[in-house]
């Protein structure tokens, strides 16, 4: 799926860019383009790798944490299963129950 929604998004660009050069408009932004220094496009380059890279560890950590409570809330329901068996067990069989 993530595969498809990549070659969309490639094929979109290239069209879009297609579409652009046949109407010159292309040529205006490539000059523009060329008049801003090399750095700007580092530092551009820079501030979306760093909001990727946000990105994708705030998931992994989320999906972390969520195995973590499912793990301890696991071992929360075998102590209480664990203590009503205790319980049942400890029970007087000869008692009355009302």
């Amino acid at each position: 799926m993530k595969q498809a929604r990549r070659s969309m998004y490639l094929i979109t660009l290239i069209f879009t860019l297609f579409m652009l050069q046949q109407f010159n408009l292309l040529g205006p932004a490539i000059s523009h383009i060329e008049s801003v220094p090399w750095w700007v496009y580092l530092v551009i380059a820079g501030i979306l790798f760093s909001g990727y890279q946000a990105f994708t560890i705030s998931k992994e950590e989320r999906e972390v944490d969520e195995k973590w409570l499912e793990e301890q809330g696991e071992v929360y329901m075998k102590r209480i299963k664990a203590e009503k068996e205790r319980r049942h067990s400890n029970e007087d069989p000869k008692a009355i129950n009302h």
